[in-house]
């Protein structure tokens, strides 16, 4: 009897440490769930780091497979150009009580942007449960690209593709 009580208390003494070490949340992720909790924003799900990635004006250039980096770094308040050859890393979450619920009524899927551990931006979208509606990216603050950049679509787009190439 003596003998089955040590080994669950063991059992669970294991259990314990690690669960306690196993929290999933790197330091990064943690920045990135302050940032929003800045915003009033409320975390629902966290779907965790979705992309890594080191930016290279060639990833912004104006051909389709880097449409959504285009559209990603279009909503930011910040130039791509300090960023280049640094590593990028992307923390999802579902969040409430953004601008884009009460636009949309449904859920917001936001991404959280890090560069060496610093939240640079992000970028929204409007979600329905785990699937992410389609269009183009709003800003964190829920902005369309036209009124972050202050200019139409072609204008934007033409000023881009003569930064960053065709």
């Amino acid at each position: 009897m003596m003998r089955i009580t040590k080994i669950s208390v063991l059992i669970g003494l294991l259990f314990l440490v690690l669960s306690a070490c196993g929290n999933g949340a790197s330091d990064d992720e943690k920045n990135a769930e302050q940032y929003l909790k800045q915003y009033g924003y409320q975390i629902t799900s966290r779907q965790g780091q979705v992309e890594k990635y080191i930016l290279e004006k060639s990833k912004l250039s104006a051909s389709t497979e880097n449409i959504p980096y285009q559209q990603s770094w279009g909503v930011q308040s910040v130039e791509p150009d300090r960023y280049f050859g640094k590593e990028i890393t992307i923390y999802q979450f579902t969040v409430r009580n953004h601008p884009l619920e009460k636009k949309y009524n449904t859920e917001t899927t936001v991404n959280v942007i890090l560069c060496e551990g610093n939240v640079i931006g992000g970028a929204s979208m409007p979600a329905q449960g785990n699937a992410v509606l389609m269009g183009a990216p709003y800003s964190l603050e829920g902005q369309t690209l036209e009124e972050i950049n202050k200019m139409s679509y072609k204008e934007w787009s033409e000023k881009w593709i003569m930064k960053y190439g065709s």
